[in-house]
C-alpha cells in the first residue's frame, strides 16, 4: 500500500487519468453489459441516467481522491476556495458560457446539410423551452462534476510543466477519448445496429472539437 501511495504522489496526473478511465468505462460496461455496445434506442432511453452517472463518477471521484491523497485536507480546502471564486469579469463568463452552445449548434447545423439527422433538436422539437432548460441543467451538472477532475486536478499540475497550448491539447485529447465509449454506445440505431452518421459525429466531437475547446478552457482558466 505504501508503494502504491508513493507512486500516486510521484505520478499524480497519470494516476488521475488511469483512475478516471477505469471508473468511467468500467462503470459503463457494468451498466450496459458486455454485449450492449452499441445500444438500441430502447436501451438508451432506459439506461442513459445510470450510464451518465458512471461516466461522470470517473473525473469527479478521481479528482477529489487524488487531491486529498496528494495535498491532504489543505488541498481539498484550496479546491473548494477555487470553486467559490466567482468575481471575474463579465466577458469571461460570456466566453465560458456561450462558446460551447454556439459551437454545438453551428457544427450540427453544418453537418445536417449532408446528414439530416444532425439537425439540432431545438429546431425540430415543439417544446423548445423544456429542451433548453433540460440542456442547461444537464450541462451545468455534468460540467461541475467533470471539472472537479479536469480543471480541479489535472490542469493545475500540467501547467507547472507545460504552456497553455500543450496543457490544453493533452487534457483535450484525453477528454475526447474519455467520451468515446459513451458516444459509441449512443451510436446505435433503433435496432442497435451501428449508425455511421452518429459514429461520425462522435469522432468529430471527441477528436476534433473537444481538444480545441479545451485549449480555450485552459486559456480562460489561466486568466480567471
Amino acid at each position: 500500500m505504501t508503494t502504491i501511495k508513493a507512486f500516486m504522489k510521484n505520478h499524480p496526473v497519470a494516476t488521475y487519468y488511469t483512475l478516471t478511465f477505469a471508473i468511467s468505462w468500467g462503470g459503463i460496461l457494468i451498466v450496459v453489459g458486455p454485449g450492449g455496445i452499441p445500444g438500441t434506442r430502447e436501451e438508451f432511453e432506459r439506461l442513459f441516467p445510470a450510464v451518465l452517472l458512471a461516466l461522470l463518477a470517473g473525473p469527479s471521484v478521481s479528482g477529489l481522491l487524488l487531491t486529498g491523497l496528494v495535498h491532504g485536507k489543505a488541498g481539498l480546502r484550496e479546491l473548494l476556495s477555487r470553486l467559490l471564486r466567482w468575481r471575474v469579469g463579465i466577458r469571461w463568463y460570456a466566453v465560458a458560457l456561450l462558446t460551447a452552445p454556439l459551437l454545438m449548434t453551428a457544427i450540427p447545423l453544418a453537418l445536417s446539410l449532408l446528414f439530416p439527422e444532425f439537425l439540432p433538436g431545438i429546431y425540430t422539437t415543439d417544446d423548445k423551452a423544456s429542451l433548453l432548460l433540460i440542456g442547461i441543467a444537464a450541462g451545468l451538472t455534468g460540467g461541475f462534476l467533470e471539472e472537479l477532475g479536469w480543471t480541479g486536478f489535472a490542469i493545475p499540475r500540467l501547467r507547472l510543466r507545460y504552456g497553455v497550448l500543450t496543457s490544453g491539447l493533452i487534457v483535450g485529447f484525453l477528454w475526447g477519448a474519455w467520451h468515446l465509449l459513451m458516444n459509441f454506445w449512443t451510436s446505435g440505431g433503433p435496432s442497435g445496429a451501428l449508425a455511421l452518421a452518429l459514429l461520425l459525429h462522435s469522432v468529430i466531437f471527441s477528436v476534433g472539437i473537444l481538444p480545441a475547446f479545451r485549449v480555450l478552457m485552459v486559456w480562460v482558466y489561466d486568466r480567471t
